[in-house]
């Protein structure tokens, strides 16, 4: 289901990574020095590392809006071995100063969110690994950083507590890139919302039905999809990897 344009915008998306960042400086927040050397859903990354590339993410997009209001043009990182050599520094931190680090880092880009002027929201900036794209982009992805990293440190907060708009939104995205996709495998994902049947491939693959979240959360690999049903009776189809 196509989203209306007004309700997508960076100022309508903006109280809700508001109050999704608070969801995730509470749980970061309760975590202990030892709590955070625990492993995350990621594979090699620790919650420190996924608090790290949070607070990280944060500053990268900071820097966007920054080049999109001014003279100055900063990528979002200069490269990939940047981004990944400051997830690797940061993630031997102790739990205060990674919420220290986190809290600072959501605060500085929620608030020039805030102040960026309405009219250079279209501005094209230089994002990792994407091209010259509008600096728009920046609000809606870091609430998809915000909500999906959450679930990576494995506290609890999963696809149920991601917020409807957000799961519509991206599901939708997800969807479009898995058609773009030529290794994906055909299917048809019927969402319980009555989100309409997405058909991904030649329509000759199984119908994959639940609800929105749970969808969303078996296509970027943070469930195994056993709450989802398959029609034909089989296995679910493998999905590929996911990358926001």
């Amino acid at each position: 289901m196509p989203h209306d344009e007004g309700h997508d915008s960076p100022a309508s998306i903006l109280p809700l990574l508001h109050t999704s960042a608070d969801r995730l400086f509470a749980t970061a927040a309760a975590l202990s020095d030892e709590e955070v050397r625990a492993p995350s859903l990621l594979p090699g990354w620790t919650r420190a590392h996924v608090l790290t590339h949070l607070a990280r993410s944060a500053d990268s997009r900071y820097r966007l809006l920054v080049s999109a209001r001014s003279d100055a043009d900063l990528p979002q990182y200069a490269d990939d071995d940047q981004r990944q050599r400051e997830i690797e520094d940061g993630a031997d931190r102790p739990a205060a100063v990674l919420l220290d680090d986190l809290d600072s880092s959501l605060h500085r880009f929620l608030t020039a969110v805030g102040e960026h002027p309405d009219d250079a929201w279209e501005v094209p900036v230089h994002w990792l690994g994407g091209g010259l794209r509008p600096v728009r982009g920046a609000v809606g992805s870091m609430l998809r950083e915000v909500e999906v990293h959450h679930t990576d440190l494995a506290t609890g907060h999963g696809p149920a507590d991601w917020p409807a708009f957000f799961v519509a939104r991206e599901l939708e995205t997800t969807v479009t890139k898995l058609r773009e996709n030529p290794v994906a495998p055909p299917m048809a994902l019927c969402a319980n919302e009555d989100l309409g049947l997405q058909v991904v491939g030649d329509g000759s693959g199984p119908q994959v039905t639940g609800s929105a979240a749970e969808l969303l959360g078996w296509l970027t690999g943070r469930t195994d999809g056993r709450a989802l049903s398959v029609r034909p009776p089989g296995p679910l189809p493998t999905p590929p990897p996911w990358r926001s």
